[in-house]
């Protein structure tokens, strides 16, 4: 263990000690912190046919793949609009050796298909910037270092498709970015404070550049939504955003919160 690590060590040990009375409370963006949280059931200790729940939304028919090749994409893979780079994606998705689908069921039996995946190959990697749109502002690292690529198709057609890529080297915080066919785009921030013992928001001493408790979604510079994952995780979406887009960001939610569970 290097000295540099050694605060944060020590300062976790006594964390922990005070979570067996006061579980550590991650505090979401000022913009969020009059919007209800929502305490996650059935990440943590996951069985197949458990169903990841939050509020008004779960999972169903989740299913995952490591180490291992398929012969088709289930159900036809993406319908988001990738244009000429659809079938390039939908390749990338059915050979990668790990895969993550499932479906998200929201309010009024709204449904949205979501599907991730990781372990690229450098030549996929390569293919990002032109298969996703990935912007430009987000610089060249981040097209080499993306981690995972995925989708969240709403079932309802009128609604927009999304794409994501999240950036993840183990050094940094995960950067992540999602466009949807209309062009909105939502970036994800690093959410590093938790409420301290006064009520107030408190940062870790010596807390990393590369550490985070979760990340809030950024919409045209304001958070309309986050997710602790954290513990057995919390999300936070503003009731006022529209439906369709509530959904899509419970997709990626899902997603944020169920990645790890499957090694991604």
């Amino acid at each position: 263990m290097t000295l540099r690590c050694l605060p944060i060590t020590l300062w976790l040990a006594a964390s922990l000690a005070a979570c067996a009375v006061a579980p550590l409370e991650v505090m979401p963006p000022a913009s969020l912190a009059g919007v209800a949280p929502w305490a996650v059931s059935g990440r943590q200790g996951w069985m197949p046919n458990r169903a990841l729940r939050f509020g008004d939304y779960a999972t169903r028919d989740l299913k995952s793949r490591e180490r291992d090749r398929t012969t088709a994409c289930p159900g036809g893979c993406t319908h988001v609009d990738l244009g000429l780079y659809q079938r390039r994606y939908d390749d990338a998705f059915r050979t990668a050796s790990q895969q993550l689908r499932f479906t998200l069921v929201g309010p009024a039996g709204a449904e949205a298909d979501v599907q991730l995946t990781s372990q690229l190959d450098q030549q996929r990697r390569d293919w990002i910037t032109r298969w996703f749109g990935v912007p430009t502002d987000f610089g060249a690292d981040f097209t080499r270092q993306i981690s995972v690529i995925g989708t969240v198709q709403p079932a309802d057609a009128a609604q927009p498709g999304w794409r994501f890529a999240l950036r993840d080297d183990g050094t940094l915080p995960l950067q992540g970015w999602a466009e949807d066919d209309t062009g909105r785009r939502v970036t994800l921030t690093p959410l590093q404070q938790f409420k301290g013992r006064d009520g107030r928001a408190a940062t870790m001493p010596g807390f990393a550049q590369g550490q985070a408790f979760g990340y809030a979604f950024e919409l045209e510079g304001q958070a309309v939504a986050a997710v602790s994952t954290h513990g057995a995780g919390t999300v936070w979406i503003k009731p006022d955003a529209a439906p369709e887009l509530r959904l899509s960001l419970a997709g990626l939610a899902s997603a944020l919160l169920l990645r790890r569970e499957f090694g991604h």
